[in-house]
Formats: C-alpha cells, structure tokens, sequence
C-alpha cells in the first residue's frame, strides 16, 4: 500500500515536467488525527490571530556547492529575495497580467523576508553561508539521501528561515519542500523546516536560468500551502475548505501546464466558497505548475499567516525581539516607555494576546483599568 501511495504523489509531476517542476510531495488524503485537530485550530484561529500587520522573517540562505559547482554571488542571492518578496506582497511587475476575474482575490501576503544581519552566536553576517560538498539531496523522504544536505548546516528554525540552494537534486526536481510541523506526512523535525532550491532556479540574475518563481512556489509550501490542482485525486473535490486544496478562493482544478484559458471543475461554489458563479480555472496561482503565475489568493494569505501565527516554533519569527536577536530590528531604536501615570494595571499580554509575566527585550502590551492599552518594549 506504501508503494502505490507514493506513485500517487507522483502523477502530477510525471504529466507536468515543465519550468517549475515541483519536488514537493502533496499529502496523504487519509489526514491523521493530529493533523485534522491542528487544521481545526488554524481554521477557527488564523484570522483572530493574523491580523494585517506586516510579518517580518529573518532569513538565511545556505548555499551548497561542490568546488564552486552551485555557487552563486551575493547579488544573485538578493535578486532572488527581491523575487519572493515582490510575489509575497504583490508588487510584482506582471499583477495586471492573468484573467481579471481573480483581481478581487488576489492578495498582499504582508509577509517579507529579510536576510538576517547577526547569526545564533551574535555575529555580524550576511545572512548568507556557503558549504562545499558532494552531496546532493533527494526529494523523496523514504531515500537515505533526503533532506542530507540540511543535516551540515541549518540556523535555529524559531529564530531563522532556513532556505537550502543545491546544485542538484535527485529525480530532476527543481525544488522542493517541507510543510510546517510534525503533524504533516510530509512535515519533518523543525531543524530541516525549509525549501531545498537549485541554485539555478534562484533569483534572475547571474546563473539563474527561471523568473525565480520556484522558490515562491516551494516557499508557499512551507507555510502550508498545496498544489492548487489537488483535488485531481477526488474529480475536483467537494467542500472546498476540506479538500482539494483546501482553500475556497482558489477554483478546484485538474493539473495542467498551460496558460490558455480553461475550466476543468465545475463545482466551484461548494462549502464556503466565496464564488457565486463557475469560475475558469486560476492558471496565474503561484501555487499551480503554470508558467503564468502572478498571485496568492487571500484565502492562501490567510492559511499561511494562520500557519505562522499559530505554530510554536513560528509565532516567533517575526516578533521585535527575535527581529533584534537577528539583527533587522536595532535595539537602539527601541526606547523604555516611562510608567508615571496613576493608573491600575489589570494584566500584560503578549501580541498574540495571552497572559504573560514582565519580559526585557520583548514588546508586551500593558491593559489599565480606565480601558487604556501601553506597548512597551524594556530593552536590557
């Protein structure tokens, strides 16, 4: 049974070898229970939680190479945090390109990475590590050789994004990647949480032979995202925030590779879908193995901030103090708010509103009495 599983995974990227072959497994369609109960909490909790405040995510990029075989420059690994961050927040260049239809759905993410300045020890860095090895990875987690790479090198996953670029990966993918937590078949042990990416794929410049957009695509499965297309196995799916892909502003769909105009599914407006007509298919989603890509859906907004924000070892990332333990954030820009007014504090919250007791280094909210609400930051 193991083995007919996997051939299943597989179907999509044996029909659709093209620009942005995706190594990432899609998940088992029995969910296990541990699952189930965390996607529960996401649904009920990720727009309470998310917000719109921009997410900030210290990042640091691993490059593994063989005797300069994969290397690339610091300025091609800017150009491609330049490409996933216009993708994030939507002000890439080709958003007025795909069918106008999607315009109402398509999404600012308020997510942004940012290469991080100190590294675990305090160091200065450039968020930038180079290892030379003949290794190369396997997508495939029942090969010995997976995930091999980000077992020499990987920065704490609750302080950094840890993202792999390799010369090569076996079975021809171009990335791939891993889906936030334990709970996932396709999760893993937090220290190897990241996408693995040729460097060839990075960026636009230099080596780079793609629009960068793999990382984007690998990058939205990390945070939770699946293939847009995965409701194939159930002939389109039904409730459209069960199945499928679990996310109702993204039309099921069959997989495909082109960009021409077509509309495979039928039953768009089931469960709580926010269309009220059949939608054509949404080829442009960075998350379908189209060349046409230009967008995230609000709903994928809110699943990857509900991922973040309610994650253990993520709703930290983007918090002041890990921004200054990391460097984005100057601790020097931070002052103490003096407390001189005669008022009666009745608790402190963190930014995910639970009780806490008085921290340094960590903005906390002060609630009075008379309604009145302090963030405070105590800088040591």
């Amino acid at each position: 049974m193991k083995q007919l599983l996997l051939f299943l995974f597989c179907i999509p990227q044996l029909l659709l070898a093209q620009s942005n072959w995706c190594g990432t497994a899609d998940k088992m369609k029995a969910e296990n229970q541990a699952q189930k109960e965390l996607m529960q909490i996401i649904r009920t909790n990720m727009q309470k939680k998310s917000g719109d405040s921009l997410l900030i995510i210290p990042t640091v990029v691993h490059i593994i190479h063989h005797n300069g075989n994969g290397d690339i420059s610091d300025l091609q690994v800017l150009d491609g945090m330049r490409v996933i961050n216009e993708d994030f927040r939507r002000t890439n260049a080709d958003t007025i390109n795909g069918n106008p239809i999607f315009y109402p759905f398509a999404a600012d993410c308020k997510i942004e990475f940012r290469l991080a300045k100190l590294n675990p020890n305090g160091d200065s860095t450039s968020g930038i590590t180079r290892t030379d090895t003949s290794i190369y990875p396997h997508p495939e987690p029942t090969n010995a050789n997976f995930d091999n790479v980000k077992y020499i090198v990987n920065w704490p996953p609750n302080m950094y994004f840890n993202i792999w670029l390799v010369r090569h990966i076996s079975g021809g993918a171009l990335g791939y990647a891993q889906y936030p937590g334990t709970a996932f078949t396709y999760g893993g042990p937090w220290e190897t949480y990241g996408p693995t990416i040729r460097s060839y794929e990075w960026g636009t410049i230099g080596s780079s032979a793609s629009d960068g957009r793999t990382a984007t695509h690998e990058i939205g499965h990390c945070l939770g995202l699946y293939h847009t297309f995965l409701s194939y196995s159930a002939t389109c799916g039904a409730e459209c925030d069960t199945t499928g892909d679990e996310v109702c502003d993204t039309p099921p769909t069959l997989p495909t590779s082109g960009c021409t105009t077509a509309n495979q599914c039928s039953n768009d407006m089931m469960g709580p879908s926010p269309f009220t007509q059949d939608m054509t298919d949404q080829l442009e989603n960075y998350m379908s193995y189209n060349t046409c890509q230009n967008m995230f859906s609000l709903g994928q907004k809110d699943r990857m901030r509900g991922f973040l924000t309610t994650l253990d070892t993520l709703n930290g990332l983007y918090l002041d103090d890990n921004l200054i333990a990391t460097g984005i954030l100057q601790a020097t820009a931070i002052t103490e708010l003096p407390n001189t007014e005669n008022r009666k504090l009745l608790r402190i919250v963190d930014v995910l509103g639970r009780n806490t007791p008085f921290k340094k280094n960590t903005p906390l909210f002060y609630l009075y009495e008379d309604g009145t609400v302090e963030k405070r930051i105590v800088v040591e």
